[in-house]
Formats: C-alpha cells, structure tokens, sequence
C-alpha cells in the first residue's frame, strides 16, 4: 500500500524533487539585455521575430515580450536608449539555451549582451561572449 501511495505521489509531482528546483516542464523565463540603442521596431525585426521563429521551429521557446531601458536625462532634457531588453520563455532550458546564444550571436548581437534567469531560486547572470 505505502509503495502505490509513493507512486501516485511521485506520478503528480508532490514526491521526488526537493521544493525549490525548477520543474522540468515549467518554461523558464531568460532576460535578454542588449545594449545596442534600436527602437521598438528595429528591436522586432533584427532580435525578436528571427528569435521566435528558431525557437518555435527547434520546439525550446518562444519570445513572449521585449523593452527599452532609457538613460536619465542629458543637460538639455532628452533621453537616449541605453539597451534593449527581449523576454524569452524557454520551455525546455537546457536544449534552448545554447541555441538562444547561437542565434543571438548569429544575429550580431554584442559581446557584451547578458542573459539573466534563475535556477532552482538563484538568479544568474552571463555574458553572451
């Protein structure tokens, strides 16, 4: 009896796995931070939508948003953009991730572009090169 409880608990995910690990099949969000100054648009066409597109068709991801950090106000009152930022969901994170890297470089994104994510409730941060 205590093995068929054991293995209805294991089979619904409640047994097995300590509490702070990541489930396998939950998407993991990875930021991507460009610092490249594109508008919205130009952001969409060079990084996002080419990005969506590998990540759909290799069945990892998908880019599910993106953003625009300003700069604080220059002496004349105008703000420039300092990166960019696209949200990407990894639905399988170790397949996706080298191939998030592949095309980004692939794409020209700069070697100083970093991914950030968590794991098993630890944020983490890495260059791109």
């Amino acid at each position: 009896m205590k093995r068929a409880v054991t293995a209805i608990l294991t089979a619904l995910g409640l047994l097995g796995r300590r509490p702070s690990e990541t489930p396998p099949d939950e998407p993991q969000l990875v930021l991507v931070r460009i610092p490249e100054p594109m508008q919205p648009p130009d952001r969409g066409a060079k990084y996002e939508d080419p990005l969506d597109a590998v990540l759909k068709k290799e069945a990892v991801g998908e880019v599910n948003g993106g953003g625009t950090e300003l700069s604080a106000p220059d002496a004349k009152g105008k703000k420039s953009i300092e990166w960019v930022e696209i949200d990407v969901e990894l639905s399988d994170f170790e397949r996706g991730m080298p191939i998030l890297k592949r095309e980004l470089l692939r794409l020209g994104a700069p070697p100083d572009t970093i991914l950030e994510y968590s794991r098993n409730e630890q944020k983490l941060e890495e260059r791109l090169r």
